[in-house]
């Protein structure tokens, strides 16, 4: 009979298989949802941030900063 895997030896090899794969992973997919796609033809250029988060991110702010104010945490 083979004995069983244990922890600690399995996380390790999957930690090392998500590193050595660039393609998957939540940062990946945390930044694409948030960021332009890239250019395929130019992988340094920068990626500017998508209009509905930018819109969003200004929302939430001026919503933050009305809170503040209105309630004199500032």
């Amino acid at each position: 009979m083979a004995d069983p895997f244990t922890v600690k030896p399995v996380y390790n090899a999957l930690s090392q298989y998500i590193r050595n794969r660039a393609d998957i992973g939540a940062s990946r997919a945390m930044r694409d949802g948030v960021l332009e796609p890239s250019n395929p033809f130019e992988r340094k250029a920068a990626r500017p941030p998508r209009r509905w988060f930018v819109l969003l991110s200004l929302v939430f702010a001026l919503m933050f900063g009305c809170f503040s104010y209105f309630n004199n945490l500032l």
